[in-house]
């Protein structure tokens, strides 16, 4: 009898022993499979509130997987972003802007190549042409979010109460300016056409692709202007500062280099009108004085025959190519792209979709209509010609910045300012390209 309650109460042991291993490795499976993906991107605080929304959603919708944001403002993400790269600590996903693929992706093997992806993301969303940008060597570097354009957005009020049409070339601009200045304020601008990392170095690269029907760098990454054509431009562009009617470097400066869209005299009503990427626009409307109202204008001409604004996709997302996730990765964005309820919820906050799921959504909402999309589809009427990425690479923007401050406070003329500009681009383009 003592037998059998020894070797009975061995039996419960090995069992209880059993079930607290199964218990423990039922346990271990659970964890390996509830994953962390970690998510980075750049914005203000409407894109970051809706998208931190997005990620709560797909999160009660994916139990056991968690997206850890990690977003900021522009200033300065570049920097992060190729700190971590470099380090190999770059996150799961990436918002990434579309000339970083050049600097990281040269062959088309810096990040995860969702094509190999296609069972969990939605490729048919989108057209061949619009993914053929961040297509290198073949390779789908990244998924484009939208398309971006430079295009001209008014303050009607202003122009009202100078009881002016808004202009549609630059001598229209000069002359309404002085009326301006005369009827509304003495202190007033027209146009703001530089930028707080890049002066005004698109608004030559507009003037000169207007006049010449050139860009200054071109697609096959060479120089496609002269010295002469660029000194011509940077000639224009101190005639527009020196007559008063243009926002110069030199003004930024004295207010305290404000960032593009928080212009004091935008959000006291008496600028005129920014040259600014349309996924811009909705910043630019928000911090208008109550009452005032901005409208998409036509793009300025009378500089030449020339169609001339710049063209590109806005952003991109891209998935790290050492990333321990790829599929999880690849559903998160296929989500956040394509569903329904995640288009409403991120609206415009990235511009015009280019995935054709949200789109359709986004225009039964009534959301692909107004200012964003009309400066939009103006900009694609509008664009030049096709423009190498490195014209957005840090390097050129820093030295279109130093070169538009230095003309502003007279330290270069327009010619040096030519002649600088084209010697430092031939030095950049090697160093980029090699």
């Amino acid at each position: 009898m003592g037998k059998r309650i020894f070797w009975l109460m061995m039996l419960i042991l090995v069992l209880t022993i059993s079930c607290g291993e199964k218990k423990e490795s039922s346990k271990g499976a659970g964890a390996e499979k509830e994953i962390t993906l970690r998510f980075s991107w750049w914005g203000g605080d409407t894109r970051h509130k809706a998208t931190l929304d997005v990620i709560k959603l797909y999160e009660e919708k994916n139990p056991g997987v968690k997206i850890k944001a990690e977003y900021s403002g522009w200033d300065g993400h570049f920097e992060k972003i190729s700190t971590q790269i470099t380090g190999n600590t770059a996150p799961d996903i990436m918002q990434i802007d579309y000339n970083w693929l050049y600097n990281f992706s040269k062959n088309g093997d810096g990040f995860y190549d969702i094509n190999t992806l296609k069972d969990d993301f939605n490729l048919d969303n989108y057209d061949e042409q619009a993914l053929s940008y961040t297509i290198i060597n073949g390779k789908l570097n990244a998924i484009p979010v939208g398309m971006n354009g430079r295009a001209f957005f008014f303050n009607k009020s202003l122009y009202d109460k100078a009881g002016v049409e808004i202009p549609k070339t630059f001598d229209e601009l000069l002359a309404t300016d002085k009326v301006i200045k005369e009827k509304v304020s003495k202190d007033a601008k027209s146009l703001d056409i530089t930028s707080t990392d890049s002066g005004a170095l698109f608004f030559i690269e507009y003037y000169v692709e207007q006049k010449y029907g050139k860009p200054i760098l071109t697609a096959e990454n060479t120089i496609g202007v002269t010295k002469e054509e660029l000194a011509d431009a940077f000639k224009f562009y101190k005639m527009l500062v020196d007559s008063g009617a243009v926002v110069s470097a030199k003004d930024r400066a004295g207010a305290g280099n404000f960032p593009d869209d928080q212009n004091p005299l935008w959000i006291n009503g008496e600028l005129g009108a920014v040259l600014t990427w349309n996924t811009m626009v909705g910043q630019y409307e928000n911090m208008l004085k109550e009452g005032d109202t901005l409208v998409s204008g036509d793009f300025l001409t009378g500089i030449g025959e020339h169609k001339s604004t710049f063209i590109k996709v806005n952003m991109a997302f891209a998935i790290n190519k050492n990333t321990k996730y790829p599929k999880e990765a690849a559903k998160f964005l296929n989500f956040m792209l394509s569903d329904p309820e995640a288009a409403k919820i991120l609206g415009t906050v990235r511009g015009i979709p280019l995935n054709k799921s949200a789109f359709a959504e986004l225009e039964k909402e009534g959301q692909t209509k107004g200012p964003l999309a009309e400066g939009l589809t103006k900009a694609l009427a509008f664009a030049g010609p096709k423009t190498s990425p490195y014209i957005e690479d840090e390097r050129t923007r820093k030295l279109g910045l130093e070169i538009t401050q230095k003309v502003d406070y007279n330290e270069l003329t327009p010619e040096q300012a030519g002649e600088r500009l084209y010697i430092e681009l031939e030095k950049l383009l090697k160093q980029m390209t090699r």
